[in-house]
């Protein structure tokens, strides 16, 4: 007996080690890892038996009666899989691209079925979404079809069936699908989707059943009202507990109904039109509040951060369709109900932004407050246009509408400025409150201010996030206050010249508020915006306000006093922005208010060292808007018909003219163009000499005055031309003189007498000797000097061309 148990003892070790080895290769064959084993870090196999006990005789069962036989030794036993296993331990297959399934078994030298699994999984994955797509479809074909059959049948025997049965049989019916949806989502979790088809179902029965019995069994409206508010929030509570969205999208469209329901009431019954808006204002509050609450206690609703996007979309619909009546007739409690869905959806708004950010759909809270701008807006413009409303509650419905954005745009001011969720929530908020601004402009331009206050703050949160398109916006919706000037209140005129300095005063500010870009784009798109920022701002400055209080003046009664204010104010603000800086390039309007630019040039250092061989666009550009300035300020100061009050005007006008060629001189002698720029200079200031002595003498054109300073401007041209040695210059002041010449000789003296004409022939004569004799005097000075004359070569030098050696 203890010969055959330690042969079975050995038979068992041998056949439990080979079983190991075999575990230990298919456990390397369906390695996820594709990396081999170290030896420290595998388990090795169970070696065999070194050395056995002393081998005895196997005999067979007559060597038991025959001791005396000579025993036969027999090979070891062997189990059949022995050799399948190799003894030694197997490598792991190299790690495949497929790393989450098991690596397929292969024969030798064969190519690993992981290779192929990209192209193995494609037909699983398509086949889901076939079965999907499937499964959907005719989950809602069904529910199509029963409420068809449902209405077919009801419709085929409806005049049989008592009223109360109808409504009754209804009723059950729903209540009993959403009961059997709920069971077989517990019970069943591959059938889920019929599951929400007979939920969805049965809640629609439901809201069927509630107005079927509005309508047709006697059940009073605010009954049915209470029964449709409560069966939507048991259909809600219901898609919680389920884990199913496609019920609370039912519960939804059943609040919907109520809403619309409601309407219909007020509409036929206005006497309930108070007591009816007030319930479905409460129904508003509750649906949000649940709908706030729930994604919190349904972990495993994969659709949870939408739930109050369902409610929404009730609230919404809630203030678009709210009886503008009540506006007539109650004004007070009428905005009061009207407004207070704005306040819930704006709640909403950040609350259900919050969630989809968390969820990492930023981009749809986006879209989503966006949205609720836009109703807001079309929501104001629809109550506050009807007919009957009285002015005073138009003005208070606006104003409330614009309380309430600027406190959920106050919500955002403590959130950090690079967070990504700000980032792309307050550029958005912006634009909802431009849209609400507009439509209270809209209403009533008086109420411009605090529009413009409400998009300021709108803006902050902007700036703060690294974006500079506020700097303009700001100044350039303010710019609305010109359409004041058609408005006869003067009320109405001081308000907009109140928007535009709020606009004016906090652009520089919010620029102030700018954080560095987010973007690449931002960085290189910023210089331009705050440009334009600055150009916007400078134009109210310089022509909308001095406009809005010429219109303002006139108002009070100060007669040819009240058309000396505005040009004098915008003359005097357009040089002192002039002088700060305005025309230099990539100036902005914080530049532009530290003065940090004042006393620049565009493109030169100071008035005879330009940077640049021509003059920069921004350099005619200023001489231009100031010249065309100073011409409308002449225009004015002609009008007037008043010395007193002309003269400071034509004092302001020539200080225009002369800042404008200041932005030029630097390219009057060291220029390819020093042509133009010269020409451009002498003509606009001469010219500007001559009206401006006309204005305040009242003389013509014609007359021996005007012509005496024409004459003299010639002179001083000349002598200007060769100490600044610019020929051009000095051309033009030779080609005055030879005018005024010609004047005196053949118009000025036409109509005069035999002695008057000598006398006044011989004084020309001898002016224009002195001017010969000074000319030549100039001109041996500068030979002398080598400014004037030909170069060793024989070639002009700069100087005789009216330039300088400047490099080209």
């Amino acid at each position: 007996m203890d010969t055959a148990s330690s042969e079975q003892l050995e038979e068992i070790i041998g056949r439990l080690t080979t079983l190991e080895r075999k575990l230990d290769w298919v456990a390397n064959r369906i390695s996820r890892d594709g990396h081999p084993l170290d030896s420290a870090a595998r388990p090795q196999a169970r070696p065999a038996p070194v050395a056995s006990p002393p081998a005895r005789p196997m005999t067979t069962r007559a060597s038991f009666s025959s001791p005396a036989a000579a025993p036969a030794v027999q090979p070891p036993r062997t189990p059949a899989l022995a050799t399948y296993p190799p003894s030694k331990p197997v490598l792991k297959a190299p790690a495949t691209p497929l790393q989450n399934a098991p690596a397929a078994v292969a024969p030798s030298g064969s190519t690993s079925a992981a290779d192929d699994a990209p192209f193995a999984v494609r037909p699983i994955r398509e086949r889901r979404t076939e079965g999907n797509i499937g499964r959907y479809v005719l989950s809602g074909a069904a529910a199509f079809l029963i409420m068809s059959a449902a209405v077919s049948l009801i419709a085929l025997v409806w005049d049989q069936i008592p009223d109360i049965v109808k409504v009754g049989t209804l009723g059950v019916v729903a209540v009993s699908l959403v009961a059997a949806g709920t069971i077989v989502n517990q019970t069943r979790e591959r059938l889920q989707v019929a599951a929400a088809t007979l939920t969805g179902t049965g809640g629609a029965l439901g809201f069927v059943a509630v107005i079927g019995a509005a309508l047709i069994a006697g059940l009073s409206p605010v009954a049915a009202l209470g029964l449709m508010v409560a069966w939507a929030f048991m259909l809600l509570l219901v898609s919680c507990a389920t884990a199913q969205f496609f019920t609370a999208v039912i519960s939804m469209l059943g609040a919907l109904v109520t809403v619309g329901f409601t309407t219909w009431q007020v509409t036929t019954h206005p006497e309930q039109a108070v007591l009816a808006w007030t319930l479905i204002d409460i129904y508003t509050v509750a649906l949000a509040v649940v709908a706030a609450i729930l994604p919190r206690f349904t972990p495993r609703m994969r659709l949870a951060p939408w739930l109050p996007t369902t409610s929404m979309v009730v609230t919404g619909t809630v203030l678009l369709t709210g009886p503008s009546r009540l506006l007539v007739t109650q004004p007070l409690t009428g905005v009061v109900l009207l407004a207070a869905p704005c306040a819930v959806l704006l709640a909403q708004t950040h609350h259900s932004a919050r969630l989809l950010a968390g969820a990492g759909a930023r981009e749809a809270a986006g879209y989503e407050w966006a949205i609720t701008g836009i109703i807001q807006a079309l929501a104001l413009l629809m109550l506050t246009s009807a007919d009957g409303v009285a002015s005073s509650t138009r003005n208070g419905m606006a104003v409330v509408f614009l309380a309430l954005v600027c406190l959920a745009t106050a919500a955002l001011l403590p959130q950090q400025a690079a967070s990504p969720w700000l980032r792309v929530i307050a550029p958005v908020n912006l634009g909802t409150v431009l849209c609400i601004a507009a439509a209270v402009f809209a209403l009533n331009i008086a109420l411009l201010p605090p529009a413009v206050a409400a998009v300021a703050l709108a803006a902050v949160p902007v700036v703060r996030a690294g974006y500079s398109a506020p700097v303009l916006v700001l100044p350039l919706f303010s710019t609305a206050a010109l359409l004041a000037v058609f408005s006869p209140d003067r009320s109405t005129v001081m308000l907009a010249i109140l928007a535009v300095l709020i606009g004016v005063l906090l652009t520089a500010p919010l620029e102030a508020l700018l954080a560095p870009p987010p973007s690449s784009e931002e960085h290189a798109n910023r210089p331009a915006w705050l440009s334009a920022g600055m150009w916007i701002t400078a134009g109210q400055l310089v022509l909308i306000i001095p406009r809005l209080l010429d219109r303002l003046v006139p108002a009070v009664g100060l007669g040819g006093a009240g058309q000396f204010a505005a040009p004098l104010l915008a003359g005097a603000l357009a040089l002192a922005l002039a002088g700060m800086g305005l025309f230099t390039p990539r100036c902005s309007p914080l530049l532009l208010v530290s003065g940090r630019r004042a006393g620049q040039l565009a493109g030169a250092t100071d008035l005879r060292t330009p940077v640049v061989p021509t003059a920069p666009p921004l350099a005619w550009l200023g001489e231009a808007l100031l010249t065309a300035l100073a011409v409308a300020v002449l225009v004015r100061a002609d009008s007037l018909g008043s010395l007193l009050l002309a003269a400071p005007l034509v004092a302001l006008a020539l200080a225009l003219v002369v800042v404008g060629g200041r932005m030029l001189l630097p390219w009057l002698r060291h220029s390819a163009v020093s042509l133009t720029v010269t020409l451009t200079i002498a003509l606009s200031q001469s010219l500007a000499l001559w009206w401006s002595v006309m204005i305040l003498t009242g003389a013509s054109a014609t007359s021996l005055l005007i012509t005496g300073v024409v004459l003299a401007t010639g002179a001083a041209c000349t002598v200007i031309g060769f100490r600044l040695h610019a020929t051009t210059l000095r051309h033009y002041g030779l080609t005055l003189v030879l005018l005024v010449v010609f004047k005196l000789a053949v118009v000025d003296l036409a109509g005069q007498n035999s002695l008057s004409r000598i006398l006044a022939l011989m004084v020309a004569g001898v002016v224009c000797f002195g001017l010969s004799l000074a000319y030549n005097h100039f001109a041996q000075e500068q030979a002398e000097r080598g400014a004037i004359g030909v170069g060793p070569a024989g070639a002009i030098t700069p100087a005789d061309r009216g330039g300088s050696s400047y490099p080209r």
